[in-house]
């Protein structure tokens, strides 16, 4: 009898965001120093709850806020937090 062979499998799961080029815009960032595309703060609540801080501002990203007062969020410290 030749032994059985056995086979693992392992598999690592991990948080998956699409942001669609429709949803993004540009903007200056004054952190980063340039235009940069960001985002509706609201696409990414969920993304930001356990990020928060105290006074409700996310930690790690940049915020932008657009002319009419819409919070948005600069990608490139999006994707640097991760």
């Amino acid at each position: 009898m030749t032994p059985r062979k056995r086979t693992e499998i392992t598999i690592e799961t991990d948080r998956l965001v699409i942001i669609r080029r429709q949803h993004s815009t540009r903007a200056w960032c004054q952190k980063c120093g340039c235009d940069v595309d960001v985002v509706q703060a609201e696409i990414l609540t969920s993304m930001a709850q356990p990020r928060l801080g105290g006074g409700g501002e996310v930690r790690k990203w940049h915020s932008v806020e657009a002319p009419d007062g819409t919070p948005l969020v600069c990608l490139p410290s999006l994707l640097k937090s991760m």
